[in-house]
C-alpha cells in the first residue's frame, strides 16, 4: 500500500466541536451541549467519516490555561500545516468530496506516491516530539506540586493529580525507549 498526500483548507487541522443533543424534562425536552475533543482535528473526522485510512503528524504542546494562569493544557498542533497523508489505493474523486480537503498533491494530475520510509520517518520525529512533550509535562507538573505545597492549596493539588494524563515513557518506530 503506498500513502498520497493532501492538502487541507486553513483551520481544517484544528480540533472541531461536536454537539450532542440531550433529553431532559424540560419543557422542550431537550437540550443541545457543546463539546470540544481537542484529540482529534476535522479534517480527521471528515475522513474517518469517508471511509479513508490517514495519517497526520502532530505534535503536543503545553498551552497556558486562560482561567487559571499556574495551570497548562496539553494542546495537539500538527507537525506538516496544511497536509494529511492518506494510505491508498483509493478514489480520488471521492476523496475531492471529503469536507476540508483542498487538493491531492501530485504532478500533472497525477497523485504522488509517497514512499513508507518517509511516513515512518515522520512517525520516528513524532515519538521523539512525544518524549519531549513529556519530559516537559512532568518537569511542570513537579513545578505546580511544588509550588501549591509551599502555599498549602490542597484544591489545587488535587486539580494536579487529576490532570495527570502524560505517561513516563515513549517508545519510537524504531523500538527505541525513549524515557521523560
Amino acid at each position: 500500500m503506498t500513502w498520497y498526500a493532501i492538502r487541507t483548507y486553513p483551520g481544517a487541522q484544528m480540533p472541531q466541536r461536536e454537539f450532542t443533543v440531550e433529553t431532559t424534562r424540560s419543557t422542550k425536552g431537550y437540550r443541545i451541549t457543546p463539546s470540544l475533543n481537542a484529540s482529534v482535528s476535522a479534517i480527521e473526522r471528515a475522513l474517518t467519516d469517508a471511509g479513508f485510512i490517514h495519517y497526520m503528524p502532530s505534535e503536543k504542546r503545553l498551552i497556558r490555561d486562560r482561567r487559571r494562569t499556574d495551570l497548562w493544557k496539553a494542546r495537539r498542533f500538527a507537525l506538516l500545516t496544511g497536509y494529511v497523508f492518506i494510505k491508498g489505493p483509493c478514489n480520488f474523486l471521492r476523496l475531492q468530496e471529503v469536507p476540508g480537503v483542498a487538493g491531492i498533491v501530485g504532478v500533472a494530475g497525477q497523485p504522488l506516491p509517497i514512499a513508507l520510509t518517509d511516513i515512518l520517518v515522520l512517525r520516528t520525529v513524532e515519538a521523539q516530539y512525544e518524549a519531549d512533550f513529556d519530559r516537559q509535562t512532568i518537569n511542570k507538573q513537579k513545578a505546580i506540586r511544588k509550588r501549591a505545597r509551599n502555599l498549602g492549596d490542597k484544591k489545587l493539588m488535587r486539580l494536579v493529580d487529576s490532570l495527570n494524563s502524560s505517561g513516563l515513557a515513549t517508545i519510537g518506530i524504531d523500538g527505541a525507549l525513549l524515557v521523560a
